[in-house]
């Protein structure tokens, strides 16, 4: 497959991995987190600006916790909800594109590194086997998990910057990945490494360059710091936010570092199985390809540096949410251990990516907040039993949903969260309180929830969309997989009448002898 012909693919791929998420998408970002809070003030500002382009006095702007830097971003989607749906419909589309777009820069970047079926393979595994795919929905990390890999990409995957214009927007880059969330200097490491690399071993003639590209980030990150602070000051700081949540003992740092992974609840290799296999292949890329493996570790241990200080890892929200940005670059590490894809040899990958697309489904189809609400109606809705509770634990409660809402009916369904006393209950003890599930298993899918209901003109055209993409995107998937088998085709039978030249590309293509298992 040549350049021209990867990059037609790339294309087909946004486009399929995009309009395919927004078959299932919940149009809305009312209750996502923070990110009402930012749609609210990216209208805030436009309506500043048009009163101070028609001379009016200008309303106040309520400033978000992670600064004016992601509402550069937000503002082109609130903008365009203006004339197109809503403000808020056109901001849930942002997550969706984000996704795609990460995706998209993972699935060229392994095609430096490993064949085509192989690196449609992973890419495929990653979109609808992770947490990637519930989080294009819930509209949190995708910013910061885009800029950061973006960043890695043009560091890393095709030798040295040499051009001014090239170099400006690597830092610049580089100044988005470390500003898109207010705690985003932890990967300042990551960034630092990707500034290296870029120079390393000719620092004196090329002085000005890194001069230039170190004053871009922190200029960047300062403007943005400022930003924040003005959220962050009146409530005590971003400190003090903090301190609550700080660990008491520093043997918690330990067992919090194996939980961020392992933990049956929250446990990061749950919720993207498939990055169980970096266990197996780190050792193998730290021998053949040193600069990226050392960068997805460098983005992992940041982020489990700043988790295992507080006294739970994770929050309410599906899965091991802050560790999103490392999805991508631990899935280039498979790409590049094994490059070439054998079924014998990867048959745990295919397995490990289907439990991976199971789990994923549960998070894309309910929204976040139905386990919350359910724990707090039954009175146990403490971030440590969210986090840690095998009771609550969100895939199996998520399943629990799932299988009432496949029975159908309306008759109410009651689940009580029983917890097995040890070994003698209290005398004051409050019994345990059940839910009605039936409250709780109405999809976030707008498509879904609203079949057969009267629509207005805007959800009708919303609703007309998605079903839309529930063909129009799987069609463009299908396509894309069609383009990889022609060319794994093609390259077969060139293969077969010139086996030893195969051999030179593939060292080139590897970088790994080529009768190296993969």
């Amino acid at each position: 497959m040549n350049v021209v012909s990867v990059r037609g693919t790339a294309w087909l791929l946004l486009l399929g991995l995009s309009i395919s998420y927004l078959a299932l998408a919940p149009c809305t970002t009312n209750g996502r987190g923070y990110v009402p809070e930012d749609r609210e003030a990216a209208l805030q500002m436009l309506a500043g600006f048009n009163a101070l382009v028609k001379g009016r006095p200008v309303p106040p702007v309520a400033w978000t916790r992670h600064g004016p830097v992601p509402l550069l971003f937000d503002l082109p989607f609130v903008r365009l909800g203006k004339f197109f749906g809503s403000p808020d419909f056109a901001l849930s589309l942002q997550p969706v594109i984000l996704t795609g777009a990460l995706l998209t820069i993972l699935y060229v970047w392994l095609r430096s590194l490993s064949t085509a079926g192989m690196s449609l393979l992973l890419t495929l595994v990653g979109a609808f086997g992770t947490m990637l795919w519930p989080y294009a929905y819930i509209g949190l990390e995708t910013t910061q998990s885009f800029f950061v890999f973006l960043a890695g990409y043009l560091a890393l995957a095709d030798g040295k910057i040499r051009t001014w214009p090239r170099l400006v927007l690597f830092g610049v880059i580089c100044a988005l990945a470390i500003s898109s969330k207010s705690t985003g200097i932890v990967l300042a490491p990551a960034i630092a490494f990707l500034v290296y690399v870029q120079f390393r071993g000719d620092w004196r003639p090329r002085w000005k360059e890194g001069l230039a590209v170190s004053l871009i980030i922190t200029g960047i990150w300062v403007l943005n710091v400022i930003g924040w602070r003005l959220y962050w000051v009146p409530r005590g700081g971003g400190v003090h936010a903090y301190e609550q949540w700080m660990a008491g003992s520093p043997f918690q740092f330990f067992t919090n570092a194996i939980g961020i992974f392992g933990s049956p609840n929250k446990g990061f290799f749950i919720f993207a199985p498939v990055l169980l296999l970096t266990v197996y292949v780190i050792p193998r890329t730290l021998a053949t390809h040193r600069e990226i493996t050392i960068f997805g570790l460098l983005v992992t241990a940041c982020i489990v540096v700043l988790l295992s200080m507080l006294i739970v890892t994770a929050d309410e929200v599906w899965g091991q949410r802050f560790l999103h940005v490392a999805v991508a670059p631990l899935l280039l590490l498979i790409g590049a251990a094994w490059p070439r894809f054998e079924w014998r040899k990867h048959v745990v990958l295919l397995l490990l990516g289907s439990i991976g697309v199971a789990i994923s489904f549960l998070g894309a189809f309910f929204y976040y907040g139905e386990r919350p609400s359910a724990s707090e109606d039954a009175g146990q809705n403490t971030m440590e039993w969210l986090a840690g509770d095998t009771t609550w634990n969100e895939v199996v409660f998520d399943a629990r949903l799932f299988s009432v809402w496949v029975k159908g009916g309306t008759e109410p369904v009651f689940w009580t969260p029983v917890h097995v006393w040890a070994w003698t209950p209290p005398k004051d003890a409050i019994p345990w309180k059940s839910v009605n599930l039936r409250t709780y298993t109405v999809p976030q899918s707008f498509l879904l929830n609203r079949w057969n209901l009267q629509l207005n003109p805007i959800e009708l055209m919303i609703f007309r969309i998605c079903w839309i993409s529930m063909i129009v995107g799987p069609l463009l998937l299908l396509w894309v997989v069609a383009r990889t088998l022609s060319s794994q085709r093609q390259r077969s039978q060139r293969n077969a009448m010139a086996p030893e030249e195969f051999g030179k590309i593939a060292v080139r293509q590897t970088r790994e002898p080529p009768d190296l298992p993969a």
